[in-house]
């Protein structure tokens, strides 16, 4: 079993959060200012946790079915746009994850199918004034998941539907220089997604709810 997510997210803004307290108490220049693009690239680790849920083959129900989706690792972008020192819009995206579908329980020994996923993620981000070249941020936002490539496996025309997701993230960025910083963040984009194919002469349909938290670590450009 993969350990649970949501609360190494909660206890990592917490973080973020004592770190801006913390730093808070004196002003100085800001890091950013209005009008300013702010360009990143970053590794980037996908971690999820999954559950299938609403699994029916030729119709019925297919009790205590569930499937694992292991965590991958990619490259990613992001390009922010600062409407003030403190505000900005940030669209996030970057080369699509691989995730392999492995049945478990009932579904234990399925290989059920293979696709390519990633989110393109449009936040509005708050950038806390430290008085210090670290900047903290915070942001929410909506998230597009698109899945792509998909390869049959146990599953014959296998596909999954691309939806939609509400985002969070919490992150800071290192001032090195003028222009370029170091950057360490981290998103919550749950989303539910449908999943089709034939197993055999059965159709098959079902319910994915994914929980991923996507962790990057890169370098920010400021142009």
């Amino acid at each position: 079993m993969k350990p649970k997510i949501i609360s190494k997210v909660s206890l990592v803004a917490f973080l973020l959060l004592s770190l801006a307290a913390s730093l808070a108490n004196a002003q100085s220049e800001p890091v950013y200012s209005r009008g300013d693009w702010v360009v990143g690239l970053n590794a980037t680790r996908v971690l999820t946790d999954e559950d299938l849920r609403s699994a029916s083959a030729g119709g019925a129900p297919v009790p205590h079915s569930n499937l694992s989706i292991n965590n991958d690792t990619t490259v990613s972008f992001d390009v922010s746009y600062f409407l003030s020192n403190q505000l900005a819009f940030n669209i996030f995206g970057g080369i699509p994850a691989s995730a392999d579908l492995q049945g478990e329980e009932s579904l234990s020994g399925l290989f059920l199918g293979q696709t390519d996923y990633g989110p393109v993620i449009l936040s509005l981000q708050y950038h806390v004034l430290t008085g210090s070249n670290i900047s903290p941020y915070f942001g929410a936002g909506v998230g597009r998941i698109f899945f792509l490539d998909e390869k049959d496996r146990a599953l014959t025309s296998f596909d999954v539907e691309d939806t939609w997701s509400a985002a969070v993230q919490a992150g800071f960025r290192w001032k090195m220089s003028n222009n370029w910083s170091t950057n360490f963040d981290v998103r919550y984009a749950p989303f539910k997604a449908d999943i089709t194919g034939n197993l055999g002469p059965a159709a098959v349909e079902a319910e994915v709810k994914v929980n991923p938290v996507i962790v990057s670590i890169g370098i920010a450009h400021r142009l």
